[in-house]
């Protein structure tokens, strides 16, 4: 959790180290923070000078405010106790002031992206959707593993505290079961995010040649792989369920779930109707250019 409050926790330590070295180090310190804070504010007014602001720039201003305060809480902690909340906490308000700062910080740049998409021409708009999907299933996939593996590696730590008196047989086919959970679990992210990278290379190949052979591969690749994640999705939870079910004399631990992919699905919907839609307008072309 640790990362949310980067980098402003690490500036305002720094800050206050500086502060505490003498005058002249307090003077470049307050001369410091006042130029980061102030960053913002410059940013805004230079995009008018440049007639390139817009009406969610003033989120610039509210980012600016938002720095000066987090900074100067975070150069003296000791007073997140004494402003930010009614019992002392540790320092957690730390991460509500990151949090927030953060959160000024993402929502200005994907507002000025998504004006700017507004404006761009048809080859930006499909450059910047495959950077928002490539985006995506990064953030996606590292949230998944950072969210997975703890809570597997607590799952192991548990069993072996609650059963420590069973015998290093269960423990281990237990353990594997655990394993394989965890593996079916990540089953439909992996397929969501296997077949939106297919569609990122489906428009990759669509900006260079809207109905060349190579995209219209793509397409059909990506049309045929949905069906077939679907399947792996609801034949992995069937699957897992009916292995526990013969297993569970040798199980310490049960998990029973029931899957209804319904993101999956729309997802899967999607892409199907994607595919006739460009079938559809590949056929129409091929009629059109027979008349040339």
């Amino acid at each position: 959790m640790d990362y949310i409050k980067f980098p402003w926790e690490q500036i305002g330590h720094g800050l206050r180290s500086l502060s505490l070295s003498g005058a002249p180090g307090n003077l470049a310190a307050w001369i410091l923070y006042l130029s980061a804070g102030a960053l913002p504010l410059a940013a805004l007014l230079t995009l008018h000078i440049r007639r390139r602001a817009v009406k969610y720039d003033w989120l610039l201003a509210a980012l600016s405010v938002s720095m000066y305060i987090s900074l100067w809480f975070f150069v003296n902690p000791t007073y997140m106790d004494l402003y930010l909340t009614p019992i002392p906490s540790g320092g957690l308000e730390g991460y509500t002031l990151a949090a927030v700062t953060d959160s000024l910080l993402l929502t200005w740049i994907l507002l000025r992206v998504i004006v700017n998409r507004e404006r761009a021409a048809y080859p930006g708009l499909l450059r910047g959707l495959r950077f928002l999907l490539y985006l995506y299933i990064l953030t996606a996939a590292a949230e998944t593993l950072l969210a997975g593996c703890p809570e597997f590696i607590t799952a192991c730590r548990e069993l072996k505290e609650k059963n420590s008196a069973a015998s290093g047989s269960l423990l281990t086919v237990s353990i594997l079961f655990l394993a394989l959970r965890f593996l079916v679990q990540c089953v439909p992210v992996v397929s969501e995010l296997a077949l939106l990278a297919m569609a990122a290379g489906f428009l990759f190949h669509f900006e260079r040649e809207s109905f060349g052979p190579r995209t219209h591969a793509a397409l059909q690749r990506l049309r045929i792989c949905s069906g077939r994640f679907l399947a792996l999705i609801l034949l992995s939870n069937v699957g897992f369920s009916c292995l526990q079910l013969l297993c569970s004399r040798w199980i310490l631990n049960a998990s029973h779930r029931l899957i209804f992919p319904l993101t999956e699905i729309i997802i899967i919907s999607g892409i199907r109707l994607l595919s006739f839609l460009y079938l559809e307008g590949k056929r129409l072309k091929e009629d059109n250019d027979m008349f040339v």
